[in-house]
């Protein structure tokens, strides 16, 4: 296998297992950027807002 069929069949397994509910490992500091953890995550009313400013800012939906 080279490196573009290892990448292909690694997303195809992380979509599956997502896509099933399942958890997908993620590097803990890429983990930390998407902000997973308690301490940086948003609430829920930021993370709508943030959501939606495309759509605030007369962007596309």
């Amino acid at each position: 296998m080279d490196d573009k069929e290892i990448n292909q069949a690694v997303a195809s397994q992380i979509a599956d297992m997502a896509s099933a509910g399942k958890p997908v490992p993620v590097d803990p500091d890429d983990a930390e950027m998407m902000g997973a953890f308690v301490e940086t995550a948003l609430d829920a009313d930021d993370a709508l807002e943030s959501r939606f400013d495309h759509v605030a800012e007369g962007g596309e939906e």
